[in-house]
C-alpha cells in the first residue's frame, strides 16, 4: 500500500510537466517541445504534424522517470498516408504492477489549405489499482498547425478540453500549448512552446536539434516549473531506422533517461 500512495503522489505532482507527453526521445532530447514539428512524434505531441509524414512510419520509446521503477512509460504508434488524410494508432502504459495508467488513442490528420494542416485523436483511457479495480474513460485532443515560411511553423493543441474523471475525485488535466519551430538553418533547428495546465503555472519548453553529418543528430533544451535540463542523440541507420537516447535533469529527483526507435 506504501508503493502505491507514493506512486499516486509521485503521479499527482508531475502531471503538469510530463505524464502524457511523449516518451520518445526525440522529443525528450528537446525538452518536449514538440507541437511544431512533423515528424512520427506527432502522434503523440500534436496530431496535425502526422501531415509531414509521406509514408507508413513506427515510433517506439521507453523512459523511466528519476530512474524509479515505479514510473517507467513505455509508448508505440503507427501513422500511414492516405489520399484522404494520415491516420495514426498508438497506445502508452505508464507506471507498475500496483498502480498503472493506459492510454490508446486513434487518430487522423490533414491539410486544410497549402500552408494550414489540422488534427484530432480519440483516447481511452484506463486506470488499474489491484485493490480498487479499474477504471476506464474517453477523451479527446486536437491540434494545429501552420507554415509561416519555409522556415517557421506555428502549432497549437489542446488535450482532454472537457473535465474527464478517470479516478474517483481525480480528472484529466487540460492542458494548451502553443509553439514554433524554425529551421534557422540546414543543420539546425530551433523549437519553443508555452504549455498551460488549467490547474498549474504555465512552463516554457524551448530546444534544439543540430545535424552535423546526415546519420547523426544533436539535441539539447530546457524547461521550467520546475527548471530541468534536456540532451540528447540519434542515430540514422538504413532502411529507413533511426535509433534515439535523451535524458533529463531535475536537480532535486534526478536523471530521466530514455530510448527510442522510428522506422519511416
Amino acid at each position: 500500500m506504501k508503493n502505491i500512495l507514493v506512486a499516486l503522489f509521485l503521479l499527482s505532482v508531475f502531471s503538469a510537466f510530463g505524464q502524457l507527453n511523449s516518451v520518445s526521445p526525440i522529443s525528450a532530447g528537446m525538452a518536449n517541445a514538440a507541437v511544431a514539428l512533423q515528424s512520427p512524434v506527432s502522434l503523440f505531441s500534436n496530431q496535425a504534424g502526422l501531415v509531414g509524414i509521406k509514408k507508413l512510419a513506427v515510433i517506439a520509446g521507453v523512459e523511466q522517470r528519476f530512474l524509479l521503477s515505479e514510473l517507467q512509460s513505455a509508448a508505440i504508434g503507427a501513422a500511414l498516408p492516405t489520399r484522404s488524410g494520415t491516420f495514426g494508432l498508438m497506445a502508452q502504459s505508464f507506471g507498475y504492477e500496483e498502480f498503472r495508467q493506459q492510454k490508446i488513442g486513434l487518430s487522423y490528420a490533414r491539410k486544410l489549405w497549402t500552408n494550414l494542416s489540422v488534427g484530432a485523436q480519440f483516447d481511452y483511457f484506463q486506470t488499474r489499482i489491484p485493490e480498487y479495480g479499474s477504471r476506464g474513460t474517453f477523451t479527446f485532443e486536437a491540434g494545429l498547425q501552420a507554415n509561416i515560411s519555409k522556415s517557421l511553423m506555428v502549432g497549437a493543441h489542446v488535450f482532454s478540453p472537457a473535465q474527464v474523471e478517470i479516478a474517483e475525485g481525480e480528472n484529466l488535466p487540460t492542458i494548451f500549448r502553443l509553439g514554433v519551430a524554425w529551421q534557422t538553418s540546414e543543420r539546425l533547428q530551433v523549437c519553443s512552446e508555452l504549455e498551460k495546465d488549467i490547474d498549474f503555472k504555465p512552463r516554457w519548453r524551448t530546444g534544439l536539434s543540430y545535424q552535423p553529418v546526415q546519420a547523426f543528430t544533436l539535441r539539447a533544451g530546457y524547461a521550467t516549473e520546475p527548471s530541468m535540463m534536456f540532451f540528447g542523440f540519434g542515430f540514422a541507420f538504413g532502411a529507413g531506422f533511426q535509433a534515439d537516447l535523451a535524458g533529463s535533469f531535475h536537480q532535486s529527483l534526478g536523471f530521466t533517461p530514455s530510448a527510442g526507435i522510428v522506422w519511416n
